[in-house]
């Protein structure tokens, strides 16, 4: 069953279409994965085939269209009624001659008259949709240019309901419950990969009140070494040693909603250098997160890092934070010099100091919520050094 209320959903679409028609669309072809999520409820993962939502602005409920197989998971998944979900034929899947960019072109041509169609082009989930196949679109469509809508639903994403909100709170628990596992099975001898298990273990049983979820991107990163300075790595095949580092990033799902932690962990005593980039770090992120609040510039947050972070003398050259929310990034505003974004109350963003250069390796990080009077984290980890002697 759907995540969330049908009334929730029809907020969000029409949300969508005021935005539509501030960039003068009638009709708008919604392609990332996550934001038919979003708008539907559907929540299969079928991004490697063509699939739409198709929204109108003079309609309340969108349409679902989809491959015949992926249906009946829409039909209990999503809000809308089973006459709203579409489908194409199974002998457009892995065609070298069919497209099935084309059925789904001739669906929106029959309940769009008008030429003035947005379309999501640029998405992380839409490589379906190559250039051969928006020739088959545009073709079908006789639709020579969309309106580009990248960003459009994104712009919705980044601001929380309560039941998001509630769901990202749960999925904190989750995260830290995992974190503590993996610390305490690193030890001597211990092999990587099952340090790697407990910590998935732990983020799909949950808590005893909480049931874990899923999400697209699998769990944990785990970069292992001194100093671990590898970004986005997982586990090996070797076993743990003395004076071994490990920078853990994970995050635990509710209903697709993620709340992100991270922090490094010391099999052995930390050297001067670890301690040192680890206060800097520390120093750093508390000076961000004492910055966040609704009206000041997601570029000041970035600033009252750098302020704080900057004396230490260690290089971090990537960003300290983006919004996060529905399948991990939901393409909201970053922490970045120059990101001019407003904050918002009730956004939500992961806080995420890396470090990862050839000398240095160290990760910490909390899911923050932007409240009226400033933000509050996701975690009620310590936020001293994790060390195992």
């Amino acid at each position: 069953m759907p995540a969330f209320t049908t009334e929730e959903y029809r907020a969000r679409v029409a949300g969508l279409r005021r935005k539509m028609a501030a960039r003068g669309m009638d009709a708008l072809l919604v392609l990332e994965e996550a934001n038919l999520n979003y708008l539907t409820g559907y929540a299969g993962y079928s991004a490697y085939v063509p699939q739409a939502a198709l929204v109108l602005q003079d309609d309340e409920d969108p349409w679902l269209i989809m491959r015949e197989l992926d249906i009946h998971g829409a039909s209990v998944e999503a809000y809308l009624p089973e006459s709203r979900i579409l489908s194409y034929a199974e002998k457009f899947i892995g065609s070298k001659t069919l497209s099935a960019w084309q059925p789904i072109g001739e669906y929106v041509r029959e309940r769009v008259k008008s030429n003035r169609i947005g379309l999501e082009i640029s998405g992380v989930m839409t490589r379906t949709l190559g250039v051969k196949e928006y020739a088959v679109l545009s073709k079908t469509l006789g639709v020579d240019e969309f309106i580009d809508a990248d960003g459009l639903v994104s712009s919705l994403k980044a601001i929380k309901s309560p039941a998001e909100i509630k769901y990202m709170e749960q999925a904190g628990k989750i995260a830290d419950r995992a974190m503590l596992e993996a610390k305490k099975h690193i030890a001597v001898g211990v092999r990587e990969c099952d340090v790697a298990a407990a910590v998935q273990h732990a983020l799909t049983s949950g808590t005893p009140e909480i049931p874990g979820g899923h999400g697209p991107i699998s769990m944990p990163n785990m970069a292992i070494g001194w100093p671990a300075n590898m970004c986005h790595s997982k586990w090996g095949d070797g076993a743990y040693k003395m004076n071994t580092q490990t920078n853990f990033e994970m995050g635990a799902f509710r209903h697709r909603y993620v709340a992100a932690v991270s922090r490094s962990i010391f099999l052995g005593e930390p050297t001067a250098r670890s301690r040192h980039v680890h206060q800097a770090c520390f120093d750093g992120w508390h000076a961000a997160f004492e910055t966040l609040r609704p009206g000041v510039r997601s570029t000041d947050v970035e600033q009252a890092f750098r302020r704080a972070f900057g004396p230490y003398g260690v290089r971090k050259e990537s960003r300290m934070g983006y919004s996060i929310g529905l399948d991990w990034v939901d393409g909201g505003p970053s922490f970045l010099e120059g990101d001019e974004t407003e904050i918002q109350e009730n956004m939500t963003f992961h806080m995420l100091i890396g470090i990862w250069e050839k000398t240095d390796g160290y990760i910490f990080s909390e899911t923050v919520h932007v409240g009226k009077d400033g933000a509050r984290s996701f975690s009620s980890l310590s936020r001293d050094m994790f060390v195992n002697r």
